[in-house]
């Protein structure tokens, strides 16, 4: 049979006696031949565990079927379809470099697809959400569904008996923030239609796999000019952050608690010590418990009159002083309070198959979700944030939580969990973004999240990297956060923060003071600086308890809002363009991937500013790969010329950073770097 081609405006189609290409502005990204059949279909039986926000997922009686029969069908302008066996349909349309593929099966008893996508043998690979462990994803399979991370991804006793106790030793991938989305280095993004489980298999060289556990809405594939137009199609695809307040730049988020009178000491502590703080943020003020994992919150959306007796009055008084208050909330409500009553009344809550409430241990106590597929529960929690939150004057809060959906709970909309775990956290994000609209606020509340997926980033203010263990390890500590922050950055979504100091305390690990100062340096850098007293606080230094903390964060403040135009320039190319404000270097410099990937923590700001984090205890001297480029140390002003690796000083409280020197910011940077 002699090859045939149909032109489609930027689309080819080209048959072959046994096979076809599908190829976008040359860039071929579907290819099928009878020895490599490009799409599978199948059926199979889910295996899910879970317990405590940790899932175990496998399947059984599984029986895939590679589709080997084909023929092109409905040739148009920017359209096409190509029939499998009479089994499976692929709807393919085009519109300006962006190819949705939408299969359609004929037998819907078929619950398991497999399609293989066309890969560049020298491509690198990045995205998949927030990934705590890897940037580059090429020779990886990456399974897609939303879990705690746990502790214990390195062979640490402590961390590694924590993870049995709790009957999850994690993998590198476990993540809240997981999407089944990626970009490569040569200029092409892709996006999975499907909120089923997924796995994104890397580890071949000519072409990529999907495998998802029901039939996708579509599978998109981008096609652009570079890794930079790519992270910024496939973050317009999936819809930009909201824009953050411009008082998230005016200082420190300051995390305390304890009630009004702790609050205040503390926060009077830092202020003599000389920060400007900008909010302090109070995740206690609806009230504490004790729990087997320490120091938990009570988990009832109203303020605690025994902490805070009058808290509209003290949000009013610090709101004279220029300081702001952020509160805290989440999916859950646990036994003891009267919105927890009323939500099992009303059948607010996801429930067993029996109809009785879903208890989720979270990590060992027990409490239920809010059931988002009710528009009455729906309604009902957002009357509760707006009149228990807003209307008393809360600038923000962090909605925490999002990715612990059970597969097997029973939902108003009758919606099978399978589909609805990975969804989950996008209806919250969108509950958060709906309050604040509706109460005109949007302009002026800031809430952050760690749990996501696909789209949610079209409704959260900002995001941030969860609970980072209080130390240096590259798995769970200091490093991982800058690791989530950028791949996040390179999956589409650009606003996003951590816990200055990280959060989770076990046994002898706990958090030093030379740690909270230099992720203090680490966040001076990106869009939000916050603390967190941890889950343990007595257990930790703290900000307002340690005066060398004092002395050294304060400065960094200082850096931080001396560096407002900048932060507001890196977002609005964010807003504009699609560019994270944390960027992986090889965005700028393609020409240097392979001196690049062996700096991984080392990032860019915006185009204008390397920063190269110490990620190591004890360490006054740092190595620095400078792309090739005349850069400045910003605390020097001595010059280098980059295409080297370089060893400066980094004593605490000198973050290596360098700025590029014909950056239009440079008298700001000089100014910033006098300091």
């Amino acid at each position: 049979m002699e090859e045939q081609a149909g032109q489609l405006s930027g689309l080819q189609i080209r048959e072959s006696e046994d096979g076809f290409t599908v190829a976008v502005a040359g860039k071929v990204v579907l290819e099928h031949s009878g020895k490599r059949p490009c799409v599978e279909i199948g059926s199979a039986e889910p295996l899910v565990e879970s317990k405590s926000g940790f899932f175990k997922i496998r399947e059984g009686m599984l029986n895939m079927k590679p589709l080997k029969q084909f023929s092109v069908q409905n040739v148009g302008k920017s359209s096409g379809t190509i029939e499998f066996s009479d089994t499976v349909k692929l709807h393919l349309s085009l519109k300006d470099a962006l190819l949705t593929i939408r299969p359609e099966a004929q037998n819907k008893q078929h619950n398991r697809f497999r399609i293989r996508l066309s890969a560049d043998p020298e491509d690198h690979v990045f995205g998949g959400g927030e990934q705590l462990g890897k940037l580059d994803l090429r020779g990886t399979v990456l399974p897609v569904w939303l879990s705690e991370p746990g502790v214990g991804r390195r062979f640490d006793p402590l961390t590694i008996g924590f993870a049995i106790k709790t009957g999850h030793v994690p993998h590198w991938y476990n993540t809240y923030y997981s999407m089944p989305c990626w970009v490569t280095t040569g200029g092409n993004f892709y996006a999975l239609g499907s909120t089923a489980y997924s796995e994104l298999d890397f580890k071949h060289s000519d072409y990529y796999s999907i495998y998802c556990w029901e039939v996708p809405d579509s599978i998109t594939v981008g096609v652009a000019a570079s890794l930079k137009d790519a992270v910024s199609g496939l973050s317009l695809l999936l819809g930009r952050q909201p824009v953050l307040p411009d008082w998230i730049y005016d200082g420190l988020v300051l995390g305390v608690q304890g009630g009004e009178k702790k609050v205040d000491e503390k926060l009077q502590r830092v202020l003599d010590g000389g920060m400007k703080v900008s909010a302090v943020w109070c995740q206690d003020w609806e009230g504490r418990r004790k729990t087997k994992f320490g120091s938990q919150l009570k988990w009832a959306w109203e303020y605690d009159r025994e902490l805070y007796p009058d808290l509209p009055g003290y949000i009013a008084r610090l709101q004279e002083r220029n300081i702001r208050y952020l509160g805290y909330t989440n999916t859950f409500l646990t036994p003891g309070s009267s919105m927890y009553d009323e939500a099992i009344e009303k059948q607010y809550v996801v429930t067993h198959e029996d109809g009785s409430p879903y208890m989720v241990y979270v990590p060992f106590d027990p409490a239920v979700l809010i059931d988002f597929t009710n528009p009455e529960a729906v309604a009902w929690l957002k009357s509760i944030l707006r009149r228990n939150m807003i209307d008393i004057g809360m600038s923000g809060w962090m909605a925490d939580f999002g990715e612990m959906i059970p597969h097997d709970g029973r939902l108003s909309s009758g919606e099978s969990g399978l589909t609805y775990h990975n969804r989950y956290p996008v209806e919250w994000a969108r509950l958060n973004a709906e309050v604040v609209a509706e109460a005109g606020k949007s302009d002026e509340i800031i809430y952050f999240m760690r749990a996501g997926f696909t789209g949610a980033s079209r409704y959260t203010s900002m995001n941030w990297n969860g609970d980072q263990l209080v130390d240096w390890s590259r798995e769970d500590g200091l490093p991982s956060a800058i690791m989530g922050s950028l791949s996040l950055g390179m999956s589409g979504v650009g606003y996003s923060h951590s816990d200055i100091g990280g959060y989770t305390t076990l046994a002898y690990k706990k958090r030093s003071s030379e740690l909270l100062i230099r992720w203090a340096e680490y966040a001076a850098f990106t869009q939000m600086m916050r603390s967190h007293e941890g889950n343990r606080p007595e257990s930790n230094v703290q900000i307002a308890g340690d005066d060398r903390a004092i002395s050294q964060i304060a400065r960094m403040v200082e850096v931080f809002t001396m560096l407002k135009p900048y932060h507001e320039a890196v977002s609005r190319e964010y807003q504009e363009q699609g560019l994270p404000p944390q960027r992986v270097p090889v965005m700028h410099y393609p020409e240097e991937l392979d001196e690049l990937k062996r700096k991984p923590y080392q990032y860019l700001y915006g185009e204008d500013l390397l920063v190269a984090p110490v990620i190591r205890k004890q360490r006054t001297r740092w190595k620095v790969y400078l792309p090739r480029e005349t850069w400045v140390h910003l605390w020097s002003g001595v010059v280098f010329e980059g295409g080297k690796e370089i060893t400066v000083d980094a004593p605490i409280g000198k973050i290596p950073v360098f700025y590029r020197k014909d950056s239009e910011y440079r008298d700001l940077f000089e100014k910033v770097g006098k300091l």
